[in-house]
């Protein structure tokens, strides 16, 4: 099965400068990401460094950020046993000139044993917060 995604754009006042810092320091992250208890990572913060990622009532987990790109993307990747590989993606993207948006995006490239049905479950039950997340970020970076 091919790869299926959800993601949702939020224009926002801020600069990447002030919201790069609330995907990577933990404390900030805490603020908008609620459920988050645990994020670490072992080495620098770069594409393929590995750590460890801990929501509440959900066991720890490995995590690999699979694309960093400073003030653009933060994107971490799960490799999960019998359901694939999942990807939480968090972009600055320009809209216009000076103007910027946050993109929040959730990916999902499934397990060949896993079915449609079990994949857009999957994927419908983990992207619920996906808006009041990226609005509580906003609110956050525009003070």
């Amino acid at each position: 099965m091919n790869t299926i995604s959800i993601s949702f754009i939020l224009p926002t006042k801020a600069k990447p400068t002030q919201i790069w810092q609330y995907y990577t320091d933990l404390n900030l992250r805490k603020l908008w990401e609620t459920d988050l208890e645990d994020f670490r990572i072992f080495g620098d913060l770069k594409t393929g460094a590995k750590g460890i990622f801990k929501l509440q009532n959900i066991p720890e987990m490995e995590v690999t950020l699979s694309k960093i790109i400073d003030e653009q993307e933060f994107t971490e990747q799960f490799d999960m046993p019998e359901i694939g590989l999942l990807f939480f993606s968090h972009q600055i993207i320009e809209i216009s000139h000076n103007q910027y948006a946050l993109k929040s995006e959730i990916s999902l490239k499934p397990d060949s044993k896993m079915d449609t049905k079990a994949s857009y479950d999957f994927i419908k039950q983990i992207s619920d917060d996906i808006i009041d997340k990226t609005y509580k970020l906003n609110g956050l970076v525009e003070g």
